[in-house]
């Protein structure tokens, strides 16, 4: 049964992903274009999660500063490292299907691109950050 079951998600989450990504990437025409966009798009969204985390890291310097416990900015720092590793493990995991394929370079982005915008959401709903 999951023999079967698995990849059923592999390509579903591949057959939606376009139609998620032509919103994205309204001019795109060609798997190159596509892929070109996707990557603009990431990076503009890991500027504005560094630049979210970068504002954090300084505000919560040295807060909560006791014996044995680390301070707030050393906790996001460890939460964001896990974080990465989360995001990169997790995208590897969702886009395992379409390795090799033409289009897997777009698929894998788009995959990095959902979290990244997702975690700027996340930090910026827990610390309060408009």
């Amino acid at each position: 049964m999951y023999r079967l079951f698995y990849p059923g998600i592999g390509l579903l989450m591949t057959l939606a992903m376009p139609a998620q990504a032509s919103s994205l990437c309204p001019r795109a025409n060609t798997e190159a274009q596509m892929y070109d966009c996707m990557q603009q798009a990431l990076k503009r969204s890991d500027r504005q999660l560094n630049e979210l985390y970068h504002a954090l890291v300084a505000r919560f310097k040295d807060e909560g500063a006791t014996p044995g416990r680390p301070t707030q900015d050393l906790a996001l720092k460890k939460a964001q490292r896990a974080w990465i590793a989360f995001r990169d493990a997790s995208c590897e995991f969702e886009t395992y299907e379409s390795v090799g394929g033409s289009g897997y370079g777009t698929i894998h982005t788009h995959c990095l691109l959902q979290q990244t915008q997702a975690r700027v959401e996340y930090l910026k709903r827990v610390t309060g950050m408009p």
